[in-house]
């Protein structure tokens, strides 16, 4: 083989794999969203904040240094006379400034909360609920993102498969007319037979432009969800044909315990509890004790001289007397959000045992819908083969033919559908259950 043909060669090769495009399963669109999605990049920002919230709440148990460096210069010296009387009684005129023209300081300060009556326990214990909250919380968004780009990638299967049985049932209508086509020309039909077939084959071209147009939208939400370039060219590996098996029913104890949206709810009711405490404690007094070191120097050259420095300990009681009723008003504020929550915790129990159920009624008869398709789809090929024959002998009409290909459509699409319906209850099943599978199904 030539060098040119082998050019050619290798340029057919790489426009094939650029029109097939890159490759992805649904670990790799799971491993890709965990890596650029952006609600997840938003979910682990929130834990951050828990995380500084921690470290805020801590900072007031800690002690705090501070240091300043200070240096003034004096422009105009204040002169003071006097007159000095010597043993001859002879008297002279002498006289002093009372500052100098540069003057030097330095403080450092510690200051410590000795006694708060609580107030900085509990904020550092409120911190620490607060991060298994954002913890929880972030695990519920994280299941729920999984969740919906699992649904995605078999959406945009499911509307690949519509439009491959788009594409089959528009060359199956094309075949025949072709055939009819051909048969008019010899003289064995008449002409409504063929403008019948015509008909037929034009009026799938627009469902199989949709159905295009349908699988296009689905990639293009896909791509957005994992952050993959839309002009990115995509072929998803994967199938309609398998499906898990019905998952086994939980206690609704068990699904309590697992559910990480709950568990959010309870971490936020501790939290909003301690707040109560926390706003509480703003009637107490707090004991603040500081040490300070000073240092003083002062000279009219650039140098240190006349220098002296004091080392200096003291407390300070802050007592709170009347603030307003700005703090009884925190308290009720507090006490309101508890009860919020607690309504919340409440309303979150009725609601999931509700949905599981539901999820439940759907898995099964989604999958009952599955058996009856697939009977289907037996059943509509050897009734559309047995019109497709008899049609070629001249025994059956071009609307008998239509309606058997309508029927092998519909029976495939429906098989589809169901298994689509049922992953995606399976899906809502996980999340409801606190079980996502963050790499498969």
């Amino acid at each position: 083989m030539s060098n040119k043909n082998w050019i050619l060669l290798l340029i057919l090769f790489f426009q094939v794999k650029l029109l097939m495009g890159v490759e992805y399963n649904l670990q790799t669109i799971l491993k890709l969203a965990d890596e650029n999605n952006k609600d997840i990049k938003l979910a682990r920002s929130n834990l951050q904040f828990a995380s500084a919230m921690k470290k805020e709440a801590l900072s007031q148990a800690l002690p705090q240094i501070n240091g300043e460096l200070r240096y003034n210069r004096n422009f105009l010296q204040n002169k003071f006379f006097f007159t000095v009387t010597d043993s001859t009684g002879q008297e002279t005129t002498e006289s002093f400034t009372a500052s100098c023209d540069n003057a030097y300081q330095f403080n450092t300060t510690l200051n410590q909360t000795l006694v708060s009556f609580g107030k900085v326990g509990n904020a550092i214990k409120a911190a620490n609920y607060f991060n298994r909250y954002s913890q929880f919380q972030y695990t519920a968004d994280y299941q729920a993102i999984i969740t919906r780009i699992k649904k995605a990638f078999y959406a945009a299967l499911l509307q690949q498969k519509v439009w491959e049985v788009a594409i089959q049932s528009q060359e199956s209508a094309y075949d025949n007319y072709q055939n009819i086509k051909i048969k008019f020309e010899s003289g064995t039909v008449s002409e409504f037979d063929l403008l019948q077939a015509e008909t037929r084959w034009q009026n799938t071209i627009p469902a199989t432009t949709l159905a295009r147009k349908n699988y296009e939208v689905a990639i293009n939400n896909l791509k957005a969800l994992v952050d993959l370039p839309l002009r990115e060219n995509i072929t998803l590996i994967g199938g309609l044909e398998t499906f898990p098996p019905l998952p086994d029913s939980l206690e609704y104890q068990v699904v309590f315990e697992q559910r990480p949206d709950y568990n959010a709810l309870l971490w936020e009711k501790q939290l909003q509890e301690k707040r109560v405490v926390i706003e509480r404690s703003n009637y107490y007094p707090t004991l603040y004790g500081n040490i300070a070191y000073i240092y003083n120097a002062s000279s009219n050259e650039f140098k240190l001289e006349n220098e002296n420095d004091n080392v200096v300990a003291g407390l300070s009681l802050n007592i709170p007397i009347f603030t307003g009723l700005y703090t009884s008003a925190q308290i009720q504020k507090a006490k309101i959000d508890v009860e919020r929550v607690k309504t919340r915790i409440s309303k979150a129990d009725d609601e999931i045992r509700v949905q599981l159920k539901n999820i439940y009624l759907r898995l099964q008869e989604s999958r009952q819908r599955i058996d009856a398709a697939s009977k289907s789809i037996n059943t509509a090929e050897r009734a559309f083969e047995i019109a497709e024959t008899r049609v070629q002998v001249g025994l059956a009409t071009q609307l008998e033919f239509r309606e058997s290909r309508v029927d092998l459509d519909r029976a495939q699409l429906n098989f589809y559908i169901a298994i689509y319906d049922y992953l995606e209850a399976y899906f809502d099943w996980q999340q409801a259950t606190g079980t996502v599978n963050s790499s498969g199904i």
